[in-house]
């Protein structure tokens, strides 16, 4: 039996949410949500109000929750499992949104590897100099996923390591919007990592460790400069084997200018 509707009212004095306009109602739901999520009033993990409960928190028809939450699930900001007695959950990840965007260019060839490889460069070589300025608690996890990229000799598992290394980095740096572009990268970056290891698995698995060990000394030493070069380098050496000739010059030439 359905409980009655009182009981399923959300207290104004309590509730997060305010009043919307009729007028493309689920817009503005959206916005409250994507709001209360990303400012951390609704955690991951949280449970939303029912379809109902929603309805009456927002004077609103079911029609325009439920357009409201597949906007939000779209964006990364909520999972909604039809029939789940405990309601849509906060996921609060935003980036899946931008994945699913840099994953549709890739398809459709709007975009390619070797701009990808460029956007790679200016946002790790950043994020290692950053992270080079940051208190050395905050490098933890560099020292953590070199030990493990160092022990293991199964392939996947080092791709897999190798980018949770560069996320590292990234997350050292402190800064919020590079970890949110590089979340959205994360698919294809794992599929270029897994490609180049592939090409020359022994060589890059060495080389890799070398170059990797280079940059955690460059940051844990406070060297900026020294840190984005060696990313760079990193970078460079790692992927120039999977790229086409042409590619390989625009990289190259793309590089020079960065180091001039």
């Amino acid at each position: 039996m359905n409980a009655p509707l009182d009981s399923l009212k959300i207290r104004p004095r309590v509730s997060p949410f305010s009043k919307v306009r009729s007028t493309r109602a689920h817009e503005q739901i959206v916005d409250q949500l994507q709001n209360l999520i990303l400012s951390g009033k609704l955690a991951p993990g949280t449970r939303l109000p029912s379809e109902r409960a929603m309805m009456i928190e927002f004077q609103v028809s079911r029609p325009t929750v439920r357009e409201a939450f597949r906007v939000a699930e779209s964006m990364g900001l909520i999972s909604v499992r039809p029939g789940d007695p405990g309601g849509s959950k906060v996921l609060g990840t935003p980036s899946i949104g931008i994945t699913r965007v840099f994953d549709s260019m890739l398809q459709a060839g709007c975009t390619s590897a070797v701009e990808l490889l460029e956007m790679r460069i200016v946002l790790d070589s950043s994020a290692a100099a950053l992270a080079s300025m940051q208190p050395r608690k905050k490098l933890a996890n560099l020292f953590k996923l070199l030990g493990h990229m160092q022990t293991t000799t199964d392939l996947h598992i080092f791709a897999e390591v190798d980018a949770q290394f560069h996320e590292a980095v990234i997350v050292a740096s402190g800064n919020r919007l590079f970890h949110l572009v590089f979340q959205a990268l994360s698919e294809p970056i794992r599929s270029l990592i897994e490609k180049s290891l592939r090409s020359s698995p022994k060589h890059g698995r060495e080389k890799t460790l070398q170059q990797h060990a280079a940059i955690v000394d460059a940051i844990r030493n406070g060297d900026s400069r020294c840190a984005a070069s060696a990313v760079r380098e990193h970078l460079r050496e790692f992927y120039l084997p999977v790229l086409s000739a042409q590619d390989k010059q625009r990289l190259e030439s793309f590089l020079q200018a960065i180091e001039t």
